[in-house]
């Protein structure tokens, strides 16, 4: 790989890499803009609906559905309906309808739609009413015939421009969609502090749309801070039930369809990839039922060939202690199911660090183990990390805002680990450094 020259100061570049090349081959991001779009008929956009915020994701078939969820202040009467169409043809409007349900512990009102029997890998315009600004989406392709991006994160939210700038860092790259694995919008499931989830959601708005429109989906998982006090056994009361858990993560389960109750679920991407999100003791106990549904999940998709569990406090810790309980029973319940199942990359989230693992497989280091990367540094303050040299699972660490770039390919990956200012920061598998004698390239 050739790279070039960072626009950034003070990248200090990843063993392997001459300097950012992808980021001056990524896609540039100006925006997009309300304001700029026209209806059908020419009318100009200050004319037109556009809704506060926007939310696109999937709980069925990512390759022929998607969930659209938009949002309504107090005393704004709209239909819950999409109108939709393939990009670039004169086709009617189809019309989707959907429900509505309360913004938790707010006067907005959250409308979703999901629509079906879509084409995969296709765009298609879509508006909210005919007097509405017209937005673009995109199914996932069928296959992984030809490379596709996700990227991967988590911990996204403790100010809005950090959020923001890795969003846009991000879409530089032209992503399929985001994952994020928990800790969102920090509001600690406190009706006081619903603020912060506005903030979140229009964060997505200003910087999670590209130019000509297209909404980037965005799949996301729960964290300590979903739910009050943190994790499930701090409730001497907890009961394993919907109501219970949605009484402690309101905002959680109220504003999100996917994973849903009680907190995990798998979506399946064709035959190619599975992101399976998993719950770290927060509404939901590791051990006991979860468990057992993560070993039939993982049981019936080991020759999917990019198997991904996501989740939250990580087994492997860049910052936190090693022998906390959630990450000793991440270790000894989890891990033995990633390694008999064919796993090859979990992604793990909450230190506010980027990490990557060396090769892992009983704990112990091995070649044909597995590696986790992550650590949660999103929009949120980092933190000191461990020394790598004096830390026997850890390859690399860093205290820097990141996003992970998973491109998949057939049955090949790609990872690489992007900063908040576009620098390369790592990558995995690395890329071979060649290097060349002066008397080799002159016989050459």
């Amino acid at each position: 790989m050739t790279l070039g020259t960072s626009p950034h100061p003070g990248f200090r570049g990843a063993p392997g890499f001459h300097r950012a090349g992808l980021v001056a081959a990524a896609l540039a991001v100006g925006g997009f803009s309300g304001a700029q779009a026209q209806s059908a008929d020419g009318t100009e956009a200050a004319e037109l609906y556009d809704p506060i915020a926007i939310h696109l994701y999937w709980r069925q078939d990512p390759t022929t559905t998607m969930l659209i969820d938009w949002q309504t202040l107090e005393g704004q009467e709209r239909d819950t309906v999409i109108q939709y169409r393939p990009t670039g043809t004169a086709e009617e409007w189809a019309t989707q309808t959907g429900d509505t349900r309360p913004f938790p512990h707010s006067d907005r009102t959250i409308h979703r739609v999901e629509l079906s029997g879509l084409e995969p890998g296709t765009t298609y315009d879509f508006r909210f009413g005919e007097d509405s600004v017209e937005y673009k989406l995109r199914t996932m392709p069928a296959t992984a015939e030809r490379p596709v991006r996700v990227v991967f994160g988590g911990d996204t939210l403790h100010h809005q421009q950090h959020m923001e700038r890795v969003n846009r860092e991000a879409m530089r790259y032209d992503p399929e969609f985001y994952v994020w694995g928990g800790d969102l919008a920090y509001a600690d499931a406190n009706p006081e502090r619903v603020h912060l989830w506005y903030d979140w959601y229009e964060s997505m708005k200003k910087s999670m749309i590209t130019p000509e429109g297209r909404v980037i989906p965005a799949v996301v998982g729960i964290g300590n801070h979903e739910v009050q006090q943190y994790y499930y056994f701090r409730h001497e009361d907890y009961e394993p039930t919907d109501e219970f858990r949605e009484s402690i993560a309101s905002f959680f389960f109220g504003l999100f369809d996917w994973p849903g109750q009680p907190g995990y679920d798998v979506l399946d991407f064709g035959d190619y990839m599975s992101i399976v999100m998993l719950d770290t003791d927060h509404a939901n106990p590791i051990e006991g039922e979860q468990t057992e549904w993560l070993e039939q999940v993982l049981a019936e998709r080991q020759d999917v060939p990019h198997l991904f569990p996501v989740y939250h406090v990580p087994g492997y810790p860049s910052h936190n202690v090693y022998g906390d309980q959630v990450n000793v029973r991440v270790r000894d319940v989890w891990m033995p199911l990633f390694e008999k199942f064919g796993v090859r990359v979990a992604f793990e989230n909450h230190d506010h660090t980027y990490k990557r693992t060396h090769p892992i497989r009983g704990e112990q280091l091995h070649p044909a183990g597995i590696v986790y990367i992550g650590d949660g540094a999103w929009g949120v303050v980092h933190r000191p990390v461990h020394d790598p040299e004096e830390t026997w699972f850890l390859k690399r660490a860093e205290p820097v805002r990141h996003f992970i770039l998973a491109t998949l390919h057939g049955a090949h990956h790609h990872f690489l680990m992007v900063d908040e200012y576009g620098n390369v920061i790592d990558e995995y598998p690395e890329a071979p450094t060649l290097r060349w004698s002066r008397e080799e390239v002159q016989g050459n």
